[in-house]
């Protein structure tokens, strides 16, 4: 039998999406997690906290506390020699055979398999015949949006019970991406499992659109069926609004539960903050130019981070700290938060049609890193041997590795392409309106000023030592760069943004935006639903790095032994900063 249309989340989470910068809100059972600890007392002085780089490394929380003797010496050993200390990260090698889905709290495992039937994509037959095309959403002539309708008409027709029906479909993405997988394995303790903060994003989203595409293409008979994307990334302000083939309330595209205001908006890339009380106007206030302007240095900021590792994330670490990479963490997820309510919640995001076409655009992004910008993807073998069983157009369970999907040309579908990329010539530039004052060398102080709560409405400062290594070479290099590392605490459900600043004095914050070399970026996190019978975990500790080396060339700093940085909260009351420094990767 067919389903009725999904719900959204509860009215909760509907007030959340339909105000014009999300505020607070939370997914839990009024039992499931406690409370992060309130603001401690800090004298004055204290506020403005000098970390040096040595003292840093001890305020490690969560599961390093509890190996602080071996761990805390390796990395002070390392931290002496100048160079990155390496995160703590157990793991096990993630394959399909390792994950196991969970129906707990009502929730129905989508497109279970038969592990005895299982093929593996390597064995399947190369496609023969032109390759799919993907075309930019706001190009589409009337002729293909009929397709694309038709195509997506067709797999909400479709009964429950098909592995290939939209109900299915949107909820691989909800259990992959709300922690309804666990890693069971003899080598590890039972963890959750979602493909969030980490380098699996990428990949694992490639090979989920990889065959939803597919069964598109299939169900109205058309093998060349490429899905559009999104391209929220060029100089044509009108491509960063919603496609308009989303809005027409009688196409099966469209999804009643969104953020009204954002249906036919300018986005925001950068989801800066709406007027706040005593402050000045937003920049770029009703000025689309500057907002089309900002969003391309964001982009630029984004796509243009040094190592694979900045871009990607690191490893998906069953026990240990997990560090998000510029691909999830930048216009991807500002996309999810703008368009709000169903896609503003990682539980209901694939529920809205737009999301595929959101993250046809993420796989461009990263196509278009592997090819015009040339750079290499990660070495790990650990994460090329990466595996996952989805259903083909023919309900197949088909096995698939991260090996499998590097090059889109193997996969057969290809990019529509304009020649002219506008970010990439978007580095930002120092600000010429901030005074910088003569401040004598602040003097370092212990971390123990960590952990530090971020309140919307109160900037914090730190100070934080470079490594020698890269004071004496005056800056760092491509091949090993300097990043800020951020070690966090994030409640799970809440939406959360923050801002980080460099070398700004201190009160002329809003001098500085998203086209300054002193905005080093932000920190953005997408709810989750919680829809894991209370089962998820009480806190989520990630890490997020920011690259510095073209900021210390553009402020002439490269010989300073220290930065400053403000971190700006815009969203969320109960994330946590557990710890502040600077390595060289």
């Amino acid at each position: 039998m067919r389903s009725k249309p999904l719900p959204p989340l509860d009215a909760c989470f509907l007030r959340v999406s339909t105000a014009p910068r999300p505020p607070w809100a939370s997914c839990r059972a009024a039992a499931c997690r406690a409370e992060l600890q309130p603001r401690p007392v800090v004298d004055e002085s204290l506020v403005r906290r000098n970390i040096d780089r040595r003292d840093v490394l001890f305020g490690l929380t969560g599961f390093a506390a509890v190996t602080t003797t071996n761990l805390g010496l390796a990395l002070a050993a390392d931290a002496d020699a100048g160079a990155a200390a390496e995160p703590l990260c157990a793991t096990v090698p993630i394959t399909a055979e390792v994950l196991k889905c969970s129906a707990e709290g009502g929730f129905h495992c989508p497109a279970e398999y038969d592990a005895t039937k299982v093929v593996d994509f390597s064995s399947l037959p190369l496609l023969s015949g032109p390759p799919r095309v993907r075309r930019p959403a706001h190009k589409l002539d009337d002729e293909y949006v009929k397709k694309f309708e038709e195509a997506v008409r067709r797999m909400k027709e479709l009964d429950d019970d098909d592995p290939r029906s939209f109900k299915n479909q949107s909820g691989i993405h909800e259990a992959y991406c709300d922690a309804h997988y666990r890693v069971v394995s003899a080598a590890s303790p039972e963890v959750n499992f979602d493909v969030q903060y980490s380098s699996i994003f990428a990949p694992w989203h490639r090979m989920y659109i990889y065959f939803f595409e597919r069964i598109l293409g299939d169900l109205i008979g058309d093998p060349t069926f490429g899905l559009p994307y999104w391209n929220w990334d060029p100089g044509f302000g009108f491509r960063m609004v919603m496609p308009s083939i989303f809005a027409n309330e009688g196409s099966p595209l469209y999804d009643e539960f969104r953020t009204p205001e954002h249906v036919r908006a300018f986005m925001d890339l950068n989801l800066g903050p709406a007027k706040q009380p005593n402050l000045p106007e937003p920049e770029c206030t009703d000025d689309i130019l500057c907002l089309i302007d900002n969003n391309l240095y964001s982009m630029y900021r984004q796509m243009t981070v040094d190592t694979p590792e900045e871009f990607h994330g690191g490893k998906f670490c069953t026990a240990g700290k997990k560090y998000t990479g510029s691909l999830e963490n930048g216009a991807h997820t500002a996309a999810h938060i703008w368009v709000g309510q169903n896609m503003g919640n990682l539980r209901t995001a694939a529920r809205d049609p737009v999301f595929y076409s959101n993250h046809s655009n993420v796989d461009r992004m990263w196509h278009l890193r592997s090819t015009k910008l040339g750079q290499p993807d990660l070495p790990y073998q650990e994460w090329l041997d990466t595996s996952f069983v989805f259903y083909d157009e023919a309900k197949r369970p088909v096995r698939i590795r991260v090996q499998d999907v590097l090059d889109t040309s193997k996969l057969g579908y290809r990019f529509e392409e304009k020649k002219k990329l506008e970010w990439m010539q978007k580095r930002p530039k120092p600000s010429s309106e901030i005074k910088r004052p003569f401040i004598a060398q602040r003097s370092v102080t212990p971390a123990s000023a960590f952990p530090v709560p971020l309140k919307k409405g109160q900037n914090e400062y730190v100070t934080v030592e470079r490594p020698e290594k890269a004071q004496a070479g005056g800056g760092s290099s491509k091949k090993a760069p300097e990043v800020l590392v951020l070690d966090l605490t994030v409640d799970p459900c809440e939406y959360v943004k923050f801002d980080v600043l460099v070398n700004v004095p201190r009160g002329q914050e809003e001098k500085v935006g998203p086209k300054n070399s002193e905005y080093a970026g932000s920190f953005t996190h997408v709810p989750h639903g919680g829809g894991d019978g209370g089962r998820m975990m009480e806190t989520q500790e990630v890490s997020y790095r920011l690259k510095l080396r073209e900021i210390i060339e553009d402020l002439k700093c490269g010989r300073d032994k220290r930065l400053d940085f403000t971190i700006v909260p815009v969203a969320g009351q109960k994330t946590l900063v557990n710890s502040v420094r600077i390595d060289i990767l």
